[in-house]
């Protein structure tokens, strides 16, 4: 599969100063894993996405991950000594609830995503050596000639070029996540040219999609983990199914996984510093504490699933209209709600905002502690 010019694009690899390459101690695998790794290296191999590597000094070991509904391997590798000898690239990536209120309120929606996205990026000939990889039994040692998955900055070299392609068209017409595209049209009659004027744009650059994660010309869909539709913006029911029917966690490790799933929704949810304030003492635990989940982080728990029963749609602030910021604050958090009236004088929730007090904040007085809540959404 041809990848973007490189005159667009290309990943590099430079290294810190002081950094040595690393030759990672080989790792076993079982017989069957080897040979589905086997098929997975001639695939590869095939699309021109890996040569042989020889004399390699960087050298790390594969992680299959097994794909459960072809039962075929997915090749990742273990790039943990190479993404901490290269210096971050701070080239700035969008943020995503800026994105995601940008597709909201359009008559008409297109979602496109990118076919094996990183893959389409051109490694810098002097740095393919540095992705070397060694596979299991005598299959070899390889080198990808492509931007590979799990890179310290290929997100945003992948989005560099996206945006280099995209440049006009964004906030406009388009909004783009690294590989994941949304073509959107307040006028249905619109929708057409914006469409064709995206594959020009593809076509020109030789940007593929993936036919079978596109759609095209609907009312509503699913982008960055969010329904977005004419009305607003909604929670994906599968991420609130996955809180409501998730049983009391049994350790650390769990909590903070609950919370992360908790905390990705957390501008739908009105104080959730607040409601997840219960499990704080929790996370505190040291590794020879007991983890023991009791009744008041059960009370918190049914709380936030009771909330998640029936959340709120945000509605995307809209151009010309005044802004309304409600604030609020207790003895461990503080919250601010802002709203936007709509034609109808009818308030709508465009974003909550909370987090919780410090020691030093929690002793200040209530007028104090109102001033933060204010003050607060301006450092998110």
């Amino acid at each position: 599969m041809p990848g973007l010019d490189r005159q667009l694009v290309e990943h590099k690899l430079p290294i810190k100063d002081g950094y040595l390459p690393v030759k990672q101690a080989r790792r076993r695998m079982s017989m069957d894993t080897e040979l589905k790794v086997k098929e997975e290296i001639e695939r590869l191999l095939k699309a021109g996405f890996i040569r042989p590597a020889i004399y390699a000094d960087w050298l790390a070991n594969i992680v299959p991950v097994l794909k459960r509904k072809t039962g075929a391997v997915r090749i990742c590798v273990d790039y943990r000594n190479l993404n901490e000898a290269s210096p971050k690239d701070e080239y700035p990536m969008p943020m995503a609830d800026m994105l995601i209120d940008g597709a909201a309120h359009n008559q008409m929606l297109s979602f496109m995503d990118g076919n094996a996205g990183y893959n389409q990026i051109m490694m810098a000939e002097q740095d393919i050596h540095k992705t070397a990889f060694m596979c299991p039994g005598h299959i070899g040692a390889f080198e990808y000639t492509v931007m590979p998955f799990g890179l310290r900055n290929a997100g945003a070299t992948y989005q560099r070029a996206m945006n280099s392609i995209f440049h006009d068209m964004i906030g406009h017409s388009l909004e783009v996540y690294i590989d994941d595209v949304v073509i959107k049209s307040p006028e249905e009659g619109n929708h057409i040219s914006s469409l064709r004027k995206a594959f020009l744009r593809m076509r020109q650059h030789k940007l593929k999609m993936n036919p079978k994660k596109c759609v095209f010309g609907v009312q509503a869909g699913n982008f960055l983990g969010f329904l977005v539709h004419q009305r607003g913006i909604e929670i994906d029911k599968n991420k609130a199914k996955s809180i409501m029917e998730a049983l009391p966690p049994r350790n650390k490790k769990e909590l903070q996984s609950l919370l992360g799933k908790i905390n990705f929704l957390r501008r739908f949810i009105s104080n959730s510093a607040g409601k997840i304030q219960p499990f704080s003492s929790l996370l505190k635990l040291k590794q020879e504490q007991t983890f023991k989940w009791e009744e008041q982080h059960q009370q918190g728990f049914r709380e936030i699933k009771d909330y998640l029963s029936n959340p709120p749609v945000l509605s995307p602030p809209k151009r010309g209209r005044p802004l309304k910021l409600y604030v609020s604050a207790s003895e461990v958090s503080i919250g601010s709600l802002l709203v936007q009236d709509n034609k109808e004088g009818k308030e709508q929730v465009v974003y909550y905002l909370s987090r919780t007090l410090t020691e030093v904040e929690r002793s200040s007085d209530i007028i104090c502690s109102h001033t933060l809540s204010i003050s607060s959404p301006r450092q998110t």
